[in-house]
This record gives C-alpha cells, structure tokens and sequence, in this order.
C-alpha cells in the first residue's frame, strides 16, 4: 500500500480546551463516551468550530474499553448524529448494530476491533480483518495486545500484507515502540493523547511526534 500514515490526537473529557494542543497532529478522534456530563453534540459541535483538522468521532463499546452509559441503540444514534460534525465515524466491528450503523452513516467509516487481554492467531487475526473488508470501511483498525516480541513482528507483517487500508496498534508496554515503528510498515493511522491517556501504552503527542523525528 502506498499511502502517508497519519498521527490521531484522542481528545476526551476536557476536548474543548485540549483540541488548542493538536497543532502536530493530523487528526483528532473524539471520544464521545468520555466526555462525562458534557453534551456530546455541544462538545463536536464546539472541537468542528475551533479546528481545521478532519474528526474521528466514535463512543467505544464498554466491552472494548468504553465508558458510553446508554444502551446500545442509543450510543448507535449518537454516532449518526455526530456524524454531521465529524469527517469519519468509528464503528467496532463487534457492535451489535454494526451493519445498521455504517448503513446509516454519510461519512466514511472506520470499523474497529480492540482486545486488552492478549492477542489473535494468525487465524483468527485474518478471519478479522477480512469480516472487516466486507463492510467497505475506508479503513480498517485492529488494536491489540502483544505479549511477546514475536507478537509483534507477527503485528509488522500482517501489515506487510495487507491489501486495503489498515491501521494496526500494540497495546500495552511490550508494543508501546510500536506506536512510533507500525506506521513505518505501513499503519494508516497511528494514535496519541494530548493531556491524559485513552489506551495501555499510548504516547502522548508530544512524545510520539519527537519518536519519528529522531527515527525518521
């Protein structure tokens, strides 16, 4: 595949204030199920006004590391909503509205798998991303969680191979390094935090952004 890879700054609870600090990144994904008592609507709708950059909007699963409290037709519609606001809506591949969703949807779509505990066989890591190749996402995400070193060279050349757009990200300290190398192989898309973490092992902007200059 031959395209740039492109740096996500994750804002959450304090996204109106932290989205001044994105100026490095090229994206910034909104968390819509961290925002706590805030209007979810009211805060994408403020983050639209006060930056150029393209949006990620998405309310992750609780089973994928989530905080949305509705249920799930509920968390769905929100998506739909934000989706106005947004240049692209992350949906998990696991949702139990999925197809539904990215029916509905008039914004590109990144489909979406997380596992904190460990991660796929070879097997079960390509029966994933080839069900993620069926909802024609513009780009598919996997994030996982390497226990070992072979994990992550296994994390490198699955990226090596892929054949449609894919962003890949080790989570957790044994694949931190990832976060600044996977790009190198090809991760469309590689995430960081401006003021308080979102995932085990994440960069902070600033951390990330100074890792690929001094590899790069």
């Amino acid at each position: 595949m031959n395209y740039k890879s492109r740096i996500v700054a994750v804002l959450g609870k304090d996204a109106e204030k932290d989205v001044q600090a994105t100026g490095d990144a090229d994206l910034i994904e909104l968390r819509l199920d961290l925002l706590g008592p805030d209007d979810p609507l009211q805060t994408i709708k403020a983050v639209r006004k006060a930056t150029a950059k393209p949006i990620i909007a998405t309310a992750r699963l609780r089973t994928e590391g989530g905080m949305f409290q509705g249920s799930e037709r509920e968390r769905i519609d929100l998506l739909i909503k934000a989706a106005y606001y947004a240049d692209y809506v992350d949906v998990e591949l696991l949702a139990d509205q999925r197809d539904n969703a990215i029916a509905r949807m008039m914004k590109p779509v990144i489909v979406s798998y997380h596992d904190f505990q460990g991660m796929p066989d070879d097997l079960q890591l390509t029966g994933i991303y080839e069900e993620m190749k069926k909802t024609k996402a513009a780009i598919a995400k996997i994030a996982v969680t390497p226990k070992s070193l072979h994990d992550n060279l296994r994390i490198l050349q699955f990226l090596l191979d892929a054949d449609t757009p894919l962003c890949m990200i080790a989570m957790g300290r044994m694949g931190r390094h990832l976060r600044v190398v996977a790009p190198l192989y090809g991760s469309a898309l590689t995430y960081c935090f401006v003021t308080q973490s979102t995932a085990p092992g994440q960069m902070s902007l600033a951390e990330l952004c100074l890792a690929r200059k001094l590899i790069l």
